[in-house]
């Protein structure tokens, strides 16, 4: 179980987070396909498949759903490993596109349970952490087609409960996307 505005909610399984992302309007309209987040949360699998909606002027990927390929992966890792009690938002990207993407490109993605717990302590002890996480987006031949690089951010919640305390105290607006960083 987990907490969300303040009432306890089952957390959702791996299987259903994929289904349910596939339906997301960003990655549905970008042609983005979910295949899957494995059982402990350590790895993500998705899919790109060419269509009239996400080719380029040359026919080939469009290098924004590639970019869309990468979003919101690591975070979901991390955050369904390091639990509630932690804000994890993907701070930055970067992606260097190598090939042109002329058939299905595929992404994997990892967020292996040593390094959650090491970035997980890292938090604790420091108040927050940025790690970047990299992949390759790649055809079914292994063509390398971009190479992403997504820069994750992490702090324990109850740190910033007593900063926001004090902030609202002297009426100056404050919200959890505005600290980041």
């Amino acid at each position: 179980m987990s907490k969300h505005a303040g009432r306890e909610r089952k957390r959702m399984s791996p299987q259903r987070m994929a289904r349910l992302m596939n339906f997301y309007p960003p990655l549905l309209g970008a042609g983005i396909r979910v295949r899957e987040f494995n059982e402990d949360w350590t790895r993500a699998r998705v899919e790109l498949r060419l269509n009239r909606f996400n080719r380029n002027q040359n026919g080939t990927a469009f290098g924004g759903s590639l970019n869309a390929m990468t979003d919101a992966f690591y975070p979901l890792l991390v955050m369904h490993q390091i639990g509630t009690d932690y804000l994890v938002w993907d701070k930055a990207c970067e992606i260097e596109f190598k090939k042109p993407g002329t058939g299905t490109v595929y992404a994997e993605f990892e967020a292996p349970k040593e390094l959650v717990a090491e970035l997980k302590a890292k938090a604790d002890a420091e108040g927050k952490v940025l790690h970047t996480f990299e992949c390759d987006l790649y055809m079914a031949d292994g063509t390398v087609v971009a190479h992403a690089k997504r820069v994750v951010y992490i702090r324990k919640r109850s740190d910033r409960a007593a900063g926001q305390g004090q902030a609202q105290s002297t009426g100056a607006p404050v919200s959890e996307a505005s600290n980041v960083g």
